[in-house]
């Protein structure tokens, strides 16, 4: 049984610990209701990875290979962040990503988003303003990538009207809107499908739009892809074609036997 003497010892050595934990928070971090507003960077010699968060707690979260080993693998995320008691909570389905304050930044844990965001690695402490002066060229020589046109290639959250698909493909390959359509187009380096790299499009109208995407993988690695591209949210129709096979056009230089992804609405 503990003594009075030793009950009071051990609660002022609990107060002591929580005050010295706090004071090694950020002074900005306490008693706000969300994070505050900016970028943050948590590079590494494989990805940069940046966080982006608004004055209203909105985030967008990008992560992009930067090695010869990693070049190919890409991944985003975005939401609107909730304070909870340890820090800030996104959660959709089973996708979640938790904030908690670090000195400098924030510290990220996200699980089970690969299926939406992307199979790449996120979690990481991320520092305010932390995007070193060696890595900034290399990031604004990098095409920019689309979170909204990235989730596209993963067959997923697909948009054909007008404002959605035809002007992100416009974008990305810089050409008019009125030549998007059955043209095929290079697409920038960045761009995935369920993780397999991504060379060219042709957004096709008809009566159900598609779009036709040609990847850089083998048959195996496709049929993986259209399977795991199932099991995503919000997901569309994807199927393993081949070339011509719904159009006498198709991908320039490729073969009746070549295959491409087609990802339609359901």
């Amino acid at each position: 049984m503990q003594t009075p003497h030793k009950h009071h010892n051990l609660r002022l050595l609990s107060l002591s610990l929580f005050a010295s934990l706090a004071l090694s928070l950020p002074a900005w971090a306490n008693n706000q209701s969300l994070p505050k507003a900016g970028q943050y960077n948590a590079n590494n010699k494989l990805f940069e990875r940046t966080l982006v968060i608004t004055e209203n707690g909105q985030f967008s979260l990008e992560v992009s290979g930067k090695s010869a080993g990693t070049s190919n693998r890409s991944g985003s995320g975005e939401g609107k962040l909730k304070a909870v008691g340890e820090g800030w909570l996104f959660n959709e389905g089973n996708c979640q990503m938790l904030l908690t304050p670090a000195k400098d930044g924030l510290l990220m844990q996200v699980d089970g988003c690969s299926g939406n965001w992307g199979d790449v690695m996120f979690n990481g402490l991320y520092q305010y303003g932390g995007a070193s002066a060696a890595s900034k060229p290399a990031a604004s020589n990098k095409p920019a990538v689309n979170p909204k046109l990235a989730k596209t290639f993963n067959c997923q959250n697909l948009e054909f009207n007008n404002a959605g698909i035809p002007v992100w493909l416009a974008q990305m390959a810089n050409v008019p809107l009125n030549q998007v359509f059955g043209t095929e187009l290079k697409v920038t380096p960045g761009y995935t499908f369920q993780g397999l790299p991504v060379q060219s499009a042709i957004l096709f109208e008809s009566e159900i739009p598609f779009l036709a995407i040609l990847v850089d993988a083998d048959k195996a690695a496709l049929t993986a892809g259209v399977k795991k591209s199932k099991q995503q949210k919000n997901a569309g129709v994807a199927r393993l074609r081949k070339n011509g096979e719904l159009s006498t056009e198709g991908f320039a230089g490729k073969g009746p036997e070549a295959l491409y992804i087609s990802c339609a609405e359901r």
